[in-house]
């Protein structure tokens, strides 16, 4: 049987992110820098920038500030610490003797 383009199957695939050519722009850094010098990570959207400053902040990263596709700033360190920071859930170490929590009767 030849082979038909019409019937084959094909994997779905998600629409591409929508361009609208803005630019948010993430200044972020491992640890505060001396000479003012930010590393900065590019999105497309400002709800992209915000989940990008979240995973920094997750993964123990300064981040200093995000601006707008108009060049200002829409977020400070301060206030991106305060909305973004994970909250911080105590776990009490377990002893090395002691058994994990599943294994006590």
């Amino acid at each position: 049987m030849p082979y038909n383009r019409a019937y084959s199957r094909t994997s779905f695939k998600a629409a591409p992110e929508y361009d609208t050519g803005e630019r948010w722009v993430i200044f972020w850094e491992t640890r505060r820098p001396q000479s003012g010098n930010w590393s900065e990570a590019i999105e497309k959207s400002q709800a992209a920038a915000i989940e990008r400053a979240r995973h920094l902040l997750k993964l123990g990263f300064v981040v200093f500030q995000i601006t707008g596709p108009a060049g200002g700033i829409f977020m400070v360190e301060e206030e991106i610490a305060q909305r973004l920071q994970p909250s911080a859930t105590v776990k009490k170490p377990r002893a090395p003797d002691e058994p994990p929590p599943a294994a006590l009767p």
